[in-house]
């Protein structure tokens, strides 16, 4: 996700830079949520040509699409079955949960309140390094 010539490829899609909100909706007009049986991808393009996807395409879409206009993203795993994206606010100087897939942004509980998940490992992958973030997606230990 972070070779250069694949995010200025990314990038070139775009007249001007676009918000989190903004990617958000431009993914989910060309992407759509498919539970059925679908082929995987996971580089951008293919995602972007195939059209369908499962939280994995979307997250891998959007934190490539994040790369690409400069904010810095990395992917997030959820062990027991999904994945989003956290974006970093240099202002808040915190990083910022998005669920792609949801569309939903800074709402890192959700997980646990609304899907009734009890979260066991959550991980953060940027550039070839692993870090443990579940403590913030736990509403209690």
């Amino acid at each position: 996700m972070t070779d250069p010539s694949l995010l200025t490829e990314l990038r070139s899609l775009f007249e001007r830079r676009y918000t989190l909100t903004k990617l958000l909706d431009w993914i989910h007009e060309r992407v759509k949520w498919s539970k059925g049986n679908i082929a995987r991808h996971n580089d951008p393009r293919k995602i972007l040509a195939y059209g369908k996807g499962r939280c994995g395409e979307f997250s891998i879409l959007f934190t490539s699409l994040c790369l690409a206009h400069n904010y810095r993203a990395r992917l997030i795993l959820d062990t027991s079955d999904h994945v989003w994206t956290e974006v970093w606010d240099n202002r808040r100087k915190r990083w910022i949960h998005v669920d792609p897939s949801e569309k939903k942004i800074d709402d890192p509980l959700m997980y646990e309140r609304d899907w009734k998940k009890n979260l066991r490992g959550v991980y953060a992958f940027e550039n070839g390094n692993m870090e443990d973030v579940t403590k913030r997606y736990k509403m209690r230990d």
